[in-house]
């Protein structure tokens, strides 16, 4: 586990690719896309991030108590994922597959988000 610390996307993919499941309290410092990679059964706990995930595999990952504003999950594989009290402020989920996705408590401007909201910006 990585607990309480900043890194760079390079970092964050370095470690998910040697096998790192787990970060918490971790902010990734900088805006950019990581695309069409593999973050599956990775879990985000109290995390800062804002990035282009497009077309990357989340299943049976989690995002819980963390800030991903203005993060993209575009064609992203969400199945089985969960989402839990997290910021989702202008995120999109164009074209994602949310197959068995948990969305509880996630706020968008101040408003919780439904799986009917999701749906709807899925494009479903």
């Amino acid at each position: 586990m990585i607990i309480e610390t900043e890194m760079t996307i390079e970092t964050l993919k370095d470690l998910v690719g040697a096998g790192t499941k787990h970060f918490k309290k971790v902010e990734v410092t900088e805006y950019g896309g990581i695309h069409y990679f593999n973050f599956d059964e990775v879990i985000f706990e109290e995390c800062i991030l804002s990035l282009d995930f497009t077309g990357s595999s989340f299943r049976h990952a989690k995002f819980i108590h963390s800030n991903i504003k203005a993060s993209m999950f575009d064609e992203a594989n969400l199945s089985h994922s969960e989402f839990i009290d997290n910021s989702i402020d202008a995120c999109t989920f164009k074209n994602a597959q949310i197959d068995g996705i948990v969305l509880l408590n996630n706020t968008q401007y101040s408003s919780e988000n439904t799986i009917e909201d999701l749906k709807e910006m899925v494009g479903k």
